[in-house]
């Protein structure tokens, strides 16, 4: 793309309502991920779980936090409970008031609910500068790394507070991925992003 489109492109979006944007782009992958049928959802998560499994700082991590899914995520949890069987330390989300905590899985069978409907582990908060890896779940990326999740911004109050050799890496199908989710100053990009069909190395030094 020439500079000048790039330049007009760029004016373009400075005329556009940031705040009115990032919901449009909600309602359409929403909407898109919710007419995805289970068969999809397996087939293109099965996908990811190789991806992943192909990803150096992955291949290395002894503790990896992942996520529960709700409304036709990215299911990991297969893939997690495979990870924990061979002797990887497991970690899910924990909502404590307007924070994330991580809490490592012992059984999978006697979880809680937090108030999302999201099953949660119990136990005490495991330490963030233990964790090697954090698949970030998102409705909607960009090649910046930026998310959109639901507006709550558990995330990216969450991120920050994980060691800097900490892998961060966005999962999501490849429509989730866009070219500008018009991120906010206080928003935290991921190191990469996986999808059903490609990588996209944001922070090289992860390479």
């Amino acid at each position: 793309m020439s500079d000048i489109s790039n330049k007009k492109n760029f004016l373009i979006d400075m005329q556009i309502n940031p705040q009115q944007k990032r919901e449009e782009l909600r309602n359409k992958i929403a909407k898109q991920r919710n007419e995805m049928s289970m068969e999809d959802v397996n087939n293109l998560s099965k996908r990811i779980w190789h991806s992943l499994e192909q990803l150096e700082p992955v291949i290395r991590a002894k503790v990896i936090m992942g996520y529960s899914s709700i409304k036709n995520e990215v299911n990991l949890i297969p893939w997690l409970k495979k990870m924990q069987q061979a002797g990887r330390t497991i970690l899910l989300p924990r909502v404590n008031g307007n924070h994330l905590e991580a809490i490592a899985v012992k059984d999978w069978n006697d979880m809680g609910h937090g108030s999302f409907g999201i099953r949660e582990p119990r136990g005490a908060a495991f330490p963030v500068d233990k964790i090697d890896v954090v698949l970030v779940p998102g409705l909607v990326f960009d090649a910046r790394g930026f998310r959109l999740g639901y507006g709550k911004g558990y995330y990216d109050r969450f991120l920050p507070s994980l060691h800097k050799n900490c892998f961060n890496c966005g999962v999501c199908y490849e429509f989730q991925v866009v070219d500008n989710v018009f991120p906010h100053n206080t928003d935290v990009p991921v190191h990469w992003i996986v999808t059903d069909r490609s990588e996209i190395a944001v922070d090289i030094n992860f390479f």
